[in-house]
């Protein structure tokens, strides 16, 4: 399968960093993957800075990718992906954003649940990053639950890009062209775009599926949108999984750390209501699962 792993980064240079000296703790795992590297433009964006940072690293690349103006994280996102999907032909990408940092087994654990996963119609993404709400332990290695977390990190395939690109083109077309990604008309996008989308049939998807009928993926912001539901590129990713009837998985045990603490969406106080400060620094150096299970 051609597969291709991408960093989006912006104004973020020590993250960056840290980074990519994940990525090369698992270097022995990037063979016959390409690794493309987005980086932000704009006053703020640092991009000499971290270009030097990506090619002193040591961590093979295939690209470096300078966008020209400040897209924003949005259409650097959405960009990224109809690149390597509708242009270059890779089967399955591998997202990391500049604030996530690998741990040990990253890429092998993320390709072996990415792999399980297809055995299965109606999982949409995978990720080895969570937030769990308790200790973990390697008895929980092979353990994935449905989730609605934070995309710092995921794996989709080509198959289900498909399905929910026309989603995001969309939403890119209207709301994200020629506006800054922070102005943009966050209301329309709730009201106009996304009730309408919600409030339709769920599609069931067809064939083997992890979860049943009497057991569905609940809606990515409960019942209802609400005022506070958010309306960047994330939700609409998390909307268009959910209204083609995917679920997305994570693993119980996080295979990195999420270190943003100052970024576009976030502040230490944000940080800390999420949870985030309180994150254990997990390393597994036990065999890779290759087969999963639910709790």
């Amino acid at each position: 399968m051609k597969t291709a792993i991408f960093t989006a980064s912006f104004n973020r240079p020590d993250l960056m960093q840290e980074l990519l000296i994940g990525l090369a703790n698992n270097v022995d795992d990037l063979e016959g993957i390409d690794v493309h590297h987005y980086v932000d433009g704009g006053p703020k964006a640092k991009q000499t800075e971290i270009e030097a940072i990506i090619k002193e690293s040591g961590v093979p690349y295939t690209s470096i990718v300078l966008r020209e103006e400040n897209y924003g994280v949005g259409r650097n996102l959405i960009g990224a992906r109809r690149d390597l999907f509708d242009v270059h032909g890779y089967e399955r990408l591998i997202l990391i954003e500049d604030d996530l940092i690998p741990g040990p087994n990253f890429i092998k654990t993320t390709l072996s649940l990415a792999d399980w996963a297809r055995e299965y119609a109606d999982i949409g993404m995978v990720q080895v990053w969570n937030l769990p709400q308790q200790p973990v332990s390697e008895d929980d290695l092979d353990v994935v639950v449905p989730t609605h977390e934070h995309f710092y990190t995921y794996s989709i395939d080509v198959e289900v890009w498909n399905e929910i690109k026309d989603t995001l083109y969309e939403y890119e077309r209207q709301y994200l062209d020629g506006v800054a990604y922070t102005k943009k008309d966050w209301r329309a996008i709730r009201k106009r775009f996304m009730k309408p989308r919600y409030s339709k049939l769920r599609t069931f998807r067809q064939g083997k599926t992890l979860l049943d009928a009497e057991h569905p993926h609940p809606p990515p912001f409960g019942p209802r949108l609400k005022r506070t539901v958010p309306t960047g590129q994330d939700a609409i990713t998390a909307l268009a999984l959910w209204q083609k009837g995917f679920v997305r998985l994570a693993t119980l045990a996080p295979r990195a750390v999420m270190k943003g603490v100052d970024g576009v969406h976030s502040t230490a106080k944000v940080f800390e209501q999420l949870g985030l400060n309180a994150q254990a620094d997990y390393e597994w150096n036990q065999p890779v699962p290759t087969s999963f299970r639910l709790p």
